[in-house]
C-alpha cells in the first residue's frame, strides 16, 4: 500500500490553514482516497486503537468528506469511502 507523509500532510494543513482537521484524520482521508478502508485495516496501519480511527472517520463524515457503508464481505465491518468533496478536497496534495 501507499505510504502517507505525515509531514507533507502536517505541512499542507499549516499552509491551507485547516485548523479543523488532525494529521490523523488527514491521514485518514488520504487512505480512503486511496481505496475504501475498514476501521480495523486503518487502526492496523497506522498502529492504533480502533476508537481513534472511529473518532478521525465521524469527524471527516460530519465535514461531508467520506461516507461509510456496511462491508458487504463483513456484516460487522464498516468500509470508509472518500466522497467527491473529499476527492476535491485532497486534489491539492498531488
Amino acid at each position: 500500500m501507499e505510504k502517507i507523509n505525515v509531514t507533507e500532510l502536517t505541512s499542507h494543513l499549516i499552509t491551507k490553514k485547516r485548523d479543523d482537521l488532525s494529521v490523523r484524520q488527514l491521514a485518514v482521508l488520504m487512505a480512503c482516497k486511496l481505496a475504501k478502508q475498514t476501521v480495523r485495516g486503518l487502526a492496523e496501519r497506522f498502529n492504533l486503537h480502533k476508537p481513534a480511527i472511529t473518532r478521525a472517520a465521524d469527524k471527516l463524515e460530519e465535514l461531508g468528506f467520506i461516507v461509510r457503508a456496511k462491508d458487504p464481505r463483513d456484516g460487522r465491518s464498516v468500509l470508509l469511502s472518500i466522497t467527491a468533496d473529499g476527492r476535491k478536497f485532497t486534489q491539492s496534495f498531488i
